[in-house]
């Protein structure tokens, strides 16, 4: 039978892992096709732990998750359509978390731009991941 004390810590240890899921609550990302019409955008997202799989996105498609208590989520995406492939990374912690809980995001051919709370616009615009030779994100 446990003590009162090794009840008390367990208890506490419930209520703040309670407290803690509230104030990191879950972080949705959004991603919009704004390629020329009738164009399906395929995406395949990932973090370090979790493949989302590949989409096919004639709209929007949405994923979520909660994300690190370290500040170091990251989930990256590589986005196809006729003749183009991209790579971006679609969430970054140190990027994102101060701006968005939900992170819209509508790909154009030129490069992804975020949803902007302050100016209700899409212009946080930022270029794709570089690639190299093979089609990789070069080592730095």
């Amino acid at each position: 039978m446990m003590n009162s004390s090794a009840k008390l810590i367990f208890v506490c240890s419930l209520l703040l892992i309670s407290c803690v899921e509230d104030v990191w609550g879950r972080t949705h990302v959004i991603i919009n096709n704004s390629l020329p019409a009738g164009t399906t955008l395929t995406a395949h997202c990932k973090s370090k732990d979790d493949d989302l799989g590949i989409h096919y996105i004639t709209s929007s498609w949405e994923f979520q998750f909660r994300p690190s208590l370290f500040g170091n989520t990251l989930y990256f995406c590589s986005f196809a359509w006729p003749n183009n492939f991209h790579r971006f990374d679609i969430y970054v912690q140190s990027r994102d978390s101060d701006h968005c809980t939900a992170c819209s995001w509508k790909i154009f051919p030129t490069g992804p731009c975020r949803f902007n709370e302050k100016t209700t616009q899409y212009d946080v615009c930022l270029p794709w991941n570089p690639t190299t030779k093979l089609g990789r994100k070069p080592l730095m």
